[in-house]
């Protein structure tokens, strides 16, 4: 890991500030350190230089002053993603957090999205119209990389996935062309931009299709003692084997953080908490979601109608930024009994109490798109498992850093149900593994692509084109 940034030839960085209207961040600027702070406190690398986008044609003039000085690029949207890869070391930073405006349409159930923007930048002016984005979990995630990997959030169940709910993108590809990609334009690129992340380009605005729920949902929020995770675990399967499309439910083995309305005596103890949200009648939500209390005997229950956007700020009291963090995570196409008592022995096992396990109920719509509709191929799976380690004192870096990858190795290597993993909750494997099961069969036509629009891997994306036998 590098200590100290590249500096770059004086002429450059005058270059940049001359060519583009946002500003231009070196090392040597009073902004460089809390620019380079993403949510990942683990991650502390240093870039060469910030360009601090505020247009397309800014994005395109920093892709070019990388290409042109053969700078490593990178592209910062929220800085949400675990492995820090909105930050390279001795390179250009593409960074999008001005190009953060949301113009919501109510006609047309429509937002127009800038890439800095974050969910809950969008969700609570689409809430005034009855309306949600169909986006990520967390309300502090950035719309780009969480919409782009896949976008997994609380109304997947009844409305799929972020990428499913994405009418279209504006990009510029590695070579400065600006281009819009549809259902109707450019549609091979459009099938990469949906679940690749930014292999192919920076996208510089997304058109959001809108849904009808809220501003009140239905949600289930129930604690169960960890002594009890066999019995609750096994009835939560046989619950999501029945659930409708429009119960969307998370399971969470943790111990209980330091929030409000937690008795002191309870902060640290191991439990199991099942979350759900109803996308539907709030009425018809309550019947669905008081199912949930045959699980088991809870300890809380904390059900009951609330905003939609309240259940997104969840993720910000539980992750918040600066805290060190490595997840990883894997699908599964069922839940077998030697897996449930795995996680329940990897949460009592684990090194620090911001360690979490966590299950993602999925099907329904998500599995109602064909598996090589978009780039993301893992429409059939039932359920996603990640393992989340989290802690704060760098001393624990080793500690937790194996907890969370030898978990995932021994649910990875003893189970026959798991297959590939979520480009979001990418861990730390090795790239050429990683990104076939990120792909699965969809990896070739997706490396194809990634060829013709970043031929020179400017985006490090690493898909390649492998030579036929």
């Amino acid at each position: 890991m590098s200590t100290t940034a590249t500096i770059l030839d004086e002429s450059i960085v005058t270059d940049l500030r001359a060519a583009v209207s946002g500003d231009v961040i070196t090392a040597d600027d009073a902004g460089y350190e809390k620019a380079r702070q993403l949510w990942n406190g683990a991650v502390d690398r240093r870039p060469a230089v910030f360009v601090r986008v505020t247009s397309t044609d800014d994005v395109a003039t920093a892709i070019a002053a990388a290409r042109d000085h053969d700078l490593p690029l990178s592209v910062l949207g929220g800085g949400h993603h675990v492995t820090g890869s909105a930050l390279v070391d001795d390179g250009l930073v593409v960074d999008m957090c001005e190009m953060n405006d949301v113009t919501i349409d109510p006609e047309s159930r429509t937002a127009r999205v800038g890439p800095g923007a974050r969910v809950a930048d969008v969700l609570t002016p689409a809430q005034e119209h009855g309306l949600s984005p169909v986006v990520g979990s967390a309300a502090q995630t950035g719309i780009a990389g969480s919409t782009l990997a896949g976008g997994i959030g609380w109304l997947r169940r009844k409305h799929g996935l972020g990428i499913d709910n994405l009418r279209s993108v504006e990009l510029v590809t590695t070579d400065g062309t600006v281009l819009t990609a549809s259902a109707d334009e450019n549609p091979g690129l459009f099938w990469a931009v949906r679940g690749s992340g930014a292999a192919v380009g920076v996208v510089t605005s997304f058109e959001l299709e809108l849904v009808e729920v809220g501003p009140e949902v239905s949600i289930a929020q129930l604690i169960y003692p960890v002594e009890r995770a066999g019995d609750v675990l096994r009835a939560y399967r046989t619950h999501a084997a029945e659930a409708p499309d429009e119960l969307t439910t998370l399971v969470a083995l943790m111990r209980i953080p330091p929030i409000p309305m937690v008795p002191p005596e309870a902060i640290g103890a191991p439990v199991v908490m099942v979350y759900g949200v109803y996308a539907g009648p709030i009425e018809e939500g309550e019947q669905v979601v008081a199912s949930l209390r045959d699980l088991g005997e809870p300890l809380m229950d904390m059900s009951g109608p609330q905003p939609l956007a309240s259940v997104h700020e969840v993720a910000r009291l539980l992750f918040p930024n600066a805290r060190r963090y490595s997840w990883h995570s894997m699908y599964a196409t069922d839940l077998a009994d030697d897996d449930l008592d795995a996680v329940a022995d990897a949460l009592l096992a684990a090194p620090t109490n911001e360690c979490e396990l966590g299950i993602w109920h999925l099907g329904g719509a998500v599995s109602e798109v064909a598996p090589d509709a978009t780039a993301y191929p893992h429409r059939n799976a039932e359920f996603l498992l990640n393992v989340s380690a989290g802690w704060d004192d760098p001393e624990n870096d080793e500690a937790c850093e194996s907890w969370a990858y030898d978990t995932w190795d021994h649910l990875w290597a003893s189970s026959s149900t798991i297959e590939g993993f979520y480009a979001g909750f990418p861990g730390f494997v090795d790239p050429d593994e990683r990104l076939r099961m990120v792909y699965g069969d969809n990896y070739d036509r997706l490396a194809s692509v990634v060829e013709e629009y970043d031929p020179e891997n400017r985006l490090g994306s690493g898909l390649v084109v492998e030579p036929t036998p």
